[in-house]
């Protein structure tokens, strides 16, 4: 497979993004909507196989009422170019003239229940999660979000940061393991309830290797997860916890590290 080229867009290309997220979500953003931005402080850099992209990252300028940031909105790759390094390769890039432009802090969303975003968005960028966002987004009606509350983890990414630009050091810490998981009748995990959070350097929380499957086969215990998992994070957030590793643990299960904020290196 031929290696794209990261790149911004022309004006005369831009179209294509709008083509690329109709092909891969099923909406379309106009044109127009990414110029502007592209204008206003927002990027939208495109992966080019010669005159054509195969994939696209769009991001727009925001304000906390505090402080300037960088809202990544929108990563599409063709489905041929998934799993290959592409996504990350296109969120350095960002990174990189992010910080051409001034910026030093990135956000995003994604739902708290796909590990494998969370992995490659927390243990290879090295951003953290400290914020839940209940049904942010209301009632979506895509196939990766039908039947389920929108819940989102709003991911920050310090840019400027050691821990994302010399890479993810975390501290030796001792770990708590209050949950536990069995595996039902139809083969896939299940989260026993959770209780109150311990009091720990750090608590490992499970999470469903592939919440996608687990949606398809079962969609209460796709639901049960959720309320569950969001009861753990708003809990652990509130009492002053930070998500900032990722484990890969075996085919049904990945793991979440939560450190108190006064052990996690920025």
């Amino acid at each position: 497979m031929e290696q794209p080229v990261i790149r911004t867009f022309e004006k005369e290309e831009v179209h294509q993004a709008s083509e690329l997220e109709r092909t891969v979500w099923g909406g379309s953003t106009p044109p127009q909507q990414f110029m502007t931005a592209m204008k206003n402080g927002g990027l939208l850099i495109g992966a080019f196989i010669g005159d054509r992209a195969v994939g696209f990252q769009y991001s727009f300028a925001g304000f906390d009422g505090k402080k300037p940031y960088l809202c990544s909105h929108m990563l599409a790759l063709l489905p041929e170019y998934r799993h290959s390094g592409l996504g990350s390769a296109l969120k350095w890039r960002q990174a990189e003239m992010a910080r051409e432009i001034g910026y030093d802090w990135i956000q995003w969303t994604f739902d708290p229940l796909e590990s494998r975003n969370a992995y490659l968005n927390i243990r290879k960028l090295g951003g953290m999660v400290s914020t839940y966002w209940e049904n942010c987004y209301g009632e979506m009606k895509d196939s990766l979000n039908a039947g389920l509350p929108t819940d989102r983890f709003r991911l920050d990414w310090w840019i400027n940061s050691p821990r994302v630009t010399d890479g993810l050091r975390q501290p030796e810490l001792t770990e708590d393991q209050p949950y536990k998981v069995s595996i039902g009748a139809s083969g896939q995990p299940v989260l026993d309830s959770p209780g109150n959070i311990p009091e720990a350097e750090a608590i490992v929380v499970p999470v469903p290797a592939d919440f996608q499957e687990i949606r398809k086969e079962d969609m209460g215990l796709a639901i049960d997860w959720r309320e569950k998992t969001k009861e753990i994070f708003t809990q652990a957030f509130k009492a002053g916890y930070v998500l900032a590793d990722v484990r890969r643990k075996d085919g049904h299960l990945n793991e979440y590290i939560l450190f108190k904020k006064e052990h996690v290196p920025l």
